[in-house]
């Protein structure tokens, strides 16, 4: 019993030594600066794919609808507006109205057409 009661005296000493020390420090403990900062970054990180994700279904949607583009072996990865085509389609002309059908969507910066021909059953 004496241990333990020692050991809540011990910690809370501790514990109220460290708010002291942030105080005279002129603000937070600095881990709980750190953890506060790494909740920060990572929500923002989080928000940023969120809207990465929103958008690359807002181009394939809007490729989607022209019907212009055999969209079956076409991804699409958006990152910060800079919308990435990847895959195959079946011809030449595929290839610039998928790149069209992109460019046009709001929020859509500039389009890497990455995209291949691909011809047949391949």
């Amino acid at each position: 019993m004496k241990k333990a009661f020692a050991s809540v005296i011990y910690t809370t000493s501790l514990a109220f030594g460290l708010t002291a020390h942030a105080a005279d420090a002129g603000g937070e403990y600095p881990a709980v600066r750190q953890v506060s900062q790494a909740k920060f970054l990572t929500h923002s990180a989080k928000s940023e794919r969120v809207a990465n994700l929103a958008l690359a279904k807002k181009v394939r949607s809007a490729m989607m609808k022209q019907k212009n583009v055999d969209m079956t072996k076409v991804t699409v990865i958006a990152r910060g507006g800079i919308v990435t085509l990847l895959g195959s389609v079946p011809d030449d002309t595929q290839v610039q109205l998928a790149q069209n059908d992109a460019v046009v969507v709001n929020g859509v910066s500039s389009v890497k057409n990455n995209l291949l021909v691909q011809q047949g059953g391949n």
